[in-house]
């Protein structure tokens, strides 16, 4: 079974300190753990804008990690 994983990255900025992330494609629910481990362990820093790829080949090589949400301080 595939789901769609959405959750939040630490993000160095004035304005929030979470910014929301997904993945771009449905990933194996058996990876779920594995993807929080690597989820929790990524910080940002601005300026961060609305579909850009926050980690290529996330979990598989096929799936990328986006940023639905623009945090530009």
């Amino acid at each position: 079974m595939r789901i769609m994983l959405t959750s939040t990255v630490k993000i160095k900025s004035e304005t929030s300190s979470l910014l929301p992330v997904r993945t771009d494609k449905p990933i194996l629910k058996s990876y779920l753990k594995t993807a929080m481990k690597k989820i929790n362990s990524i910080e940002l820093t601005p300026p961060v804008y609305i579909g850009d790829i926050i980690e290529e080949g996330f979990i598989e090589d096929d799936i990328n990690l986006i940023a639905t949400k623009t945090v530009e301080k």
